[in-house]
């Protein structure tokens, strides 16, 4: 949870909590080919999604609500979701475009450590990297 990863010295700031997506559709027959019946509900994922939005408004973190965005508007989320609960290749490009912006917001007031790829001087890298400020 939040409260153990701050009490293992990781700043809130540094957090974001997802809240999970899960295609009920799909991952029925999948857990059929694993020769169990269906073990997880939409329904239930969303109480727990809520949950995890909970959690975080109490800890003062961010939080991406997955399971809301990928049902937006009545849509079909199967094809985020390789076999109805881990994400698929399309499902990781949305998740990015989601997370993309809260990260960008957490790090856009720390300081560049490095020079721009740009300003490093092919034939004097090193010295570039070091700071001379001759490149």
């Amino acid at each position: 949870t939040a409260w153990h990863l701050h009490s293992m010295g990781v700043p809130e700031g540094r957090l974001i909590l997802i809240a999970p997506p899960l295609c009920e559709a799909a991952w029925g027959p999948q857990c059929l080919r694993q020769g169990c019946k269906l073990n997880r509900l939409n329904s239930v994922v969303g109480e727990y999604a809520r949950a995890c939005l909970q959690a975080a408004q109490d800890c003062g973190i961010d939080a991406l609500d997955l399971w809301t965005l990928m049902q937006k508007d009545s849509q079909d989320s199967s094809s985020y979701l390789s076999d109805g609960l881990h994400l698929s290749p399309k499902g990781n490009e949305f998740l990015f475009s989601q997370l993309r912006p809260l990260i960008e917001k957490k790090v856009s007031s720390l300081p560049l450590l490095l020079p721009y790829w740009r300003d490093i001087a092919e034939a004097k890298a090193e010295l570039s990297l070091l700071g001379d400020g001759d490149h």
